[in-house]
């Protein structure tokens, strides 16, 4: 199965439900430091398996979230 390749203009529909912090930050245009400091105050909904973290898809579709 070949990988995705995730920027700006991946149609949300053709995202995992889950995305990893990286393709977030692919999606979103933002950067390391910002998304994670976002994903630890809660401004970004995020799971957390283990020591991992996966943001929700529908976060995207979020007012703000974006540009």
């Amino acid at each position: 199965m070949k990988k995705l390749e995730i920027d700006r203009f991946t149609p949300i529909e053709d995202l995992p439900q889950l995305l990893t912090p990286e393709e977030f930050m692919a999606v979103t245009g933002s950067g390391r430091s910002q998304t994670y400091d976002l994903i630890k105050s809660g401004e970004i909904p995020s799971l957390s398996f283990g020591r991992l973290k996966r943001i929700p898809r529908e976060v995207l579709q979020l007012p703000g979230v974006t540009s």
